[in-house]
């Protein structure tokens, strides 16, 4: 049965000439409805998903801010909403290096190695955990609306000069994502990282604690932590 909002959203003459051919027991006119029908709802249904399913974000502590004896990886949450272009979400226990508080959200591509500017996050929370998350919203630019993202796999967060920001306005467009002095290869050095909608990607694991990224190419691809 339908939902009562997305009934009343059916033509009123189609809803009444469907009961009446019901009553009547009139089966051709009933098949006529009945395709008629079908497609006004997947026209109602198709505008009531305005999002794609809530996705989990991951990331580790082999990386500038954490103590990796004490600290544990941070997690978060985010959704692409087809309809207003954005990604919204939160996390939790997300550290950053002094001086580097900035957050910025890229796209990146495992199999030939890009990433591409995708806009700011804001500052870093800190202090999170539980209830009190860090929340986030990230306007996309027009060429993915409807969430096209092409080859790109990977949303991910990258750790900038604090000063990149003013708040959640852009003082200073960084060039490109930083790496990571711990690790020389880990460039871009995501700090949370999820699967973009729709991507051909995979989960994969780094085989130490609970470092795990995702990838087309696993074999070009560092682990993110």
């Amino acid at each position: 049965a339908l939902p009562f909002k997305q009934y009343r959203a059916l033509p009123a003459g189609l809803v009444a000439a469907i009961t009446e051919a019901f009553q009547r027991g009139n089966c051709m006119r009933l098949i006529l409805y009945a395709s008629s029908l079908a497609v006004v709802l997947g026209a109602v249904l198709a505008s009531t998903v305005h999002a794609d399913t809530v996705r989990p974000m991951i990331g580790g502590v082999l990386i500038e801010g954490y103590d990796y004896g004490n600290d544990i990886g941070p997690k978060g949450s985010i959704a692409y909403n087809t309809q207003t272009n954005e990604f919204k979400g939160s996390y939790n226990g997300l550290k950053m290096p002094k001086g580097r508080r900035a957050i910025f959200a890229w796209l990146h591509d495992t199999v030939n190695q890009q990433s591409r500017y995708l806009g700011p996050v804001g500052w870093l929370k800190v202090g999170t955990g539980g209830k009190n998350k860090g929340r986030f919203s990230i306007k996309v630019p027009s060429q993915y609306k409807g969430g096209n993202f092409g080859s790109f796999e990977i949303i991910g967060f990258t750790a900038e000069k604090t000063s990149f920001l003013n708040g959640n306005q852009v003082s200073t467009k960084p060039r490109e994502p930083s790496g990571s002095r711990i690790q020389k290869s880990l460039k871009p050095a995501f700090y949370l990282f999820a699967a973009l909608p729709g991507a051909d990607t995979q989960q994969a694991y780094c085989g130490h604690g609970q470092d795990f990224f995702y990838a087309k190419a696993p074999e070009k691809q560092s682990c993110y932590d």
